[in-house]
């Protein structure tokens, strides 16, 4: 772009632009609220470009995304092989570019994978199977007949998995670490997944949950490494997952602060940039839906994919708008796969980048957000790494804080539509003792980490 653009205007200060808001909301700006983002120092409302640093601006504009897009990729339950087959294949024809595969409750060697995938070119059409169980196995059993180059990956993370369960991560990394020297040289296929639903839905806040992703991310890189993998290679083939709620300039900035931590990290192993490239799938978030307004939860999920998709996401999961409380049904799925459909195809976000590239107050706010997760990250690897902070309680302690925090905010502030909004108040104070809703690990004895809801949980509190 010419660097004499709308060179016939005079430029302008702070000053200048304070005075002219003021004439136009006849008050001082001074007057103007702070705004308060969970887990960061008040934020200025409004900012200009001397107020921030270009030699930061552009570092973190040169980590965000290159290429325009996201694959818009449904979630599908593994139900009778035949039929879900069926469904994907329907789910492909109707705009979907990629599959989330559920397959959690069905033993890999009943699958029956030659039918579940019957006509879908596992190196054409990218498929994610979420599971538990062996991933070198499923490997195998999704390769037979594939050709040499699969696209998709393996949506499970060991670590988190270990935090909601107790259940142990090694042999799960062992599995991982032969897949890793299997799929080399399949660039698009991810073995790894690491997640930042877990801290979500149990309350953590944003800067919380990118903190906790890239200790998670370090660990789980230390760990293959020492099984003789490169931290190149390390690096490379997982893929992030991440969930977006309601804060809506909250959550765009959340993702470029995602890749500017991620290049951080990548530099720490001194790698080189043009060969390290985050790949972040983004899925709406459970945390704020209600069953009793339920079609309110199509406007969160569509608020929720608007900053998935500005901030830069490479793959898009919109859940059903009724997936909490009931089983999908085709309205529900048609409904969710076209919130991505129509922000591509009518809004044109398929064709930029980086939007949100040159705002002033994203830009500030992504920094601030990555500022405050890196000490966060420094904090916990000071304490041993992700995993020793969760067995000694702080990582548990601190997202019980921040779900403290949300639910005195719902008495006080923070508006749910259809949850408190017009609702009888809540009188919960600071002191207030809130229900934990914590399991402990008998074995290991360390709290697990729950899948919580911001509006039921207020909902029960109020008895409606």
């Amino acid at each position: 772009m010419p660097g004499n653009l709308f060179s016939e205007f005079a430029p302008s200060d702070k000053k200048a632009w304070e005075k002219q808001a003021e004439k136009e909301i006849k008050g001082s700006v001074s007057e103007l609220k702070l705004l308060k983002i969970t887990g960061l120092d008040d934020i200025e409302p409004y900012l200009t470009l001397e107020d921030l640093n270009n030699e930061q601006i552009n570092d973190l504009q040169k980590c965000q995304k290159k290429n325009p897009g996201w694959l818009n990729m449904p979630l599908i339950k593994r139900t009778e092989s035949k039929l879900t087959n069926l469904k994907i294949n329907n789910t492909l024809q109707s705009g979907a570019q990629a599959i989330l595969l559920d397959i959690t409750n069905t033993d890999l060697t009943k699958c029956e994978f030659p039918k579940l995938l019957h006509s879908i070119r596992l190196s054409d059409v990218p498929v994610f199977f979420k599971t538990e169980q062996n991933s070198d196995n499923l490997f195998d059993l999704i390769s037979k007949g594939a050709g040499y180059y699969i696209k998709g990956g393996i949506a499970h993370d060991p670590i988190a998995h270990w935090m909601r369960s107790g259940q142990p991560f090694d042999m799960s990394f062992d599995e991982i670490s032969v897949l890793l020297k299997k799929t080399k040289n399949m660039r698009e296929f991810y073995p790894l997944m690491i997640e930042s639903h877990v801290y979500h839905q149990a309350g953590a806040n944003p800067v919380q949950e990118l903190a906790f992703l890239i200790s998670a991310m370090v660990g789980s890189i230390d760990i293959l490494t020492n099984a003789g993998i490169s931290p190149l290679q390390a690096i490379n083939h997982f893929f992030f997952s991440v969930s977006a709620n309601t804060e809506y300039l909250t959550e765009i900035s959340k993702l470029r602060a995602l890749r500017y931590l991620y290049r951080k990290i990548s530099r720490a192993y001194k790698l080189p940039d043009d060969l390290c490239h985050a790949f972040i799938h983004v899925s709406t978030s459970s945390f704020f839906n209600t069953e009793h307004l339920p079609h309110n939860n199509i406007l969160r999920a569509t608020s929720e994919a608007m900053s998935a998709i500005v901030g830069g996401c490479n793959a898009l999961t919109v859940k059903a708008y009724n997936h909490t409380y009931a089983q999908p049904d085709d309205f529900s799925d048609r409904i969710a796969r076209n919130v991505s459909l129509l922000i591509a195809n009518e809004s044109y976000l398929n064709r930029v980048a980086d939007p949100s590239a040159g705002s002033y107050f994203i830009e500030n706010l992504t920094l601030k957000m990555a500022d405050a997760a890196w000490s966060l990250f420094l904090e916990l690897e000071q304490r041993g790494g992700i995993i020793e902070a969760f067995k000694n309680g702080f990582v548990q302690d601190e997202i019980q804080k921040s779900w403290n925090e949300k639910i005195i905010s719902m008495s006080q502030e923070r508006v749910i539509i259809g949850v408190n909004k017009f609702g009888s108040k809540s009188t919960l104070t600071d002191s207030d003792d809130l229900s934990i809703l914590e399991k402990k690990d008998e074995k290991n004895q360390f709290r697990i980490l729950p899948d919580r809801n911001l509006a039921k949980q207020w909902e029960n509190e109020q008895k409606f």
